[in-house]
């Protein structure tokens, strides 16, 4: 089911080659209805589609403008990045993962965990970080994705129907499973229960239960898929 990128790009009149480049991934030069993608030699096969794509997103988003790009995994550095950056990784996320044969095999899933999210990343030839956001963004279930290094949480994403209160503290709780992630050998356990006020630091975080799963995406950085399974949690 992967996306070829490739014809894609060879029908909107670009042409994608890979060579050295120093100080960016991916660089597109456009003039006209004509462009090269050049895409930096030696980067792993997912990192290279994602470039590819968000190159993709900047000839039909910025017609008419060149770029050179330090391409992220959508969320990486989302809040400093500029909204043309932004615009190009969305671009680049809706043509990998296109919501009409992303949504039914989401849906189909019988828990939102990192097990999904590995499955639905291996139909898509996509990353994992990517994968997750995607399924993030879908709204199927309440879920909220957020990645902390050992010092501090690094980002955050949560589905649209998540009140804005439930906002994530900002270092790790010694009681959840990212912590054990992070600090210990495992790279990941099953996903399991746990308090809400290990995760948000509000008043009535003590009363619900939240469904935690946690997985190292490197040796300093940690994945968590939050799942708000109670209703009272999504009230306004």
């Amino acid at each position: 089911h992967e996306i070829e990128l490739e014809p894609i790009a060879l029908l909107e009149g670009v042409h994608v080659k890979y060579d050295e480049l120093k100080g960016c991934e991916a660089r597109l030069i456009g003039v006209n209805d004509r462009a090269i993608v050049t895409i930096r030699d030696g980067i792993d096969d997912l990192r290279t589609r994602f470039s590819l794509a968000h190159e993709l997103g900047h000839w039909n988003c910025h017609r008419g403008r060149s770029f050179e790009c330090r391409v992220h995994d959508l969320a990486e550095g989302y809040l400093s990045k500029p909204v043309e950056e932004k615009e190009a990784d969305k671009y680049a996320a809706d043509l990998l993962m296109p919501s009409y044969m992303f949504k039914p095999r989401a849906k189909s899933l019988k828990r939102p965990t990192f097990d999904s999210v590995i499955e639905l990343s291996k139909i898509f030839n996509t990353s994992l970080t990517a994968t997750a956001i995607r399924l993030v963004d879908m709204n199927i279930w309440p879920l909220m994705i957020v990645c902390h290094t050992q010092q501090r949480r690094t980002w955050f994403n949560r589905s649209p129907d998540i009140p804005i209160k439930w906002f994530p503290k900002n270092e790790v709780d010694a009681d959840s499973i990212a912590f054990d992630r992070l600090f210990g050998d495992a790279e990941r356990t099953r996903a399991q229960k746990i308090g809400a006020d290990a995760w948000f630091d509000r008043f009535d975080a003590e009363r619900y239960d939240i469904t935690e799963d946690a997985i190292r995406i490197s040796r300093n950085e940690v994945l968590t898929l939050l799942w708000l399974e109670n209703d009272g949690m999504l009230e306004d």
